[in-house]
């Protein structure tokens, strides 16, 4: 899925997608904290899911994921650094596109996926791949809990990513959460939101 579906009013450019430039495994050895592949802590991962993220000039999120998950053998494939990963790869993507997305904005929206408890899937509900689509979406559109509109589409948002995983079902896979998510998120932010 790719995000580039808006006309943009700047003028067009070839972005090359840049390598990832360091490993899970190149993380741990130069000692940047550990990677935490369970739910709990994993405050190395997420550093380091902040770090790559920044990176990329890529346009489509699922293909920064495959570099990490498919092309990088010591990615985790569970853990709460995809609670950072997706709402922050969807904001730099859309700013990637054309869309004026502040460094600010993709901290607040790493902040509250960092936030996010492990496991919250199973004990809350609340897939922390699924919220952190949801909070680049709040970011984008300036949702706050007295908003009304705002609120509904983002609620509409959270809505429809949490009842396609509920339908795809099974236990815990934070590599397959966050393929929904981004999958869903993408989608509905070419519908909802201003062309550029």
């Amino acid at each position: 899925t790719n995000i580039k579906g808006h006309k943009m009013s700047t003028s067009k450019r070839k972005i090359r997608r840049k390598p990832i430039r360091i490993s899970f495994e190149e993380f741990r050895q130069a000692g940047q904290g550990p990677v935490d592949c369970g739910c709990a802590g994993g405050e190395g991962a997420m550093t380091l899911a902040g770090h790559m993220i920044r990176q990329t000039e890529a346009l489509a999120p699922a293909e920064v994921l495959d570099d990490l998950l498919i092309r990088d053998p010591d990615a985790p494939v569970h853990g709460v650094w995809h609670h950072v990963m997706v709402g922050g790869l969807l904001l730099v993507c859309l700013r990637n596109t054309g869309y004026e997305i502040s460094d600010d904005l993709i901290d607040e929206v790493l902040y509250r996926g960092g936030v996010m408890p492990g496991g919250a899937c199973g004990f809350m509900g609340a897939c922390g791949a699924l919220v952190s689509a949801s909070s680049a979406y709040a970011v984008l559109l300036g949702s706050t809990p007295v908003a009304t509109e705002a609120r509904e589409k983002l609620l509409a948002l959270s809505a429809r990513m949490q009842e396609k995983l509920a339908q795809i079902g099974g236990s815990r896979c934070c590599k397959k959460s966050s393929y929904v998510a981004l999958e869903t998120a993408v989608s509905y932010t070419h519908l909802t939101l201003p062309t550029k």
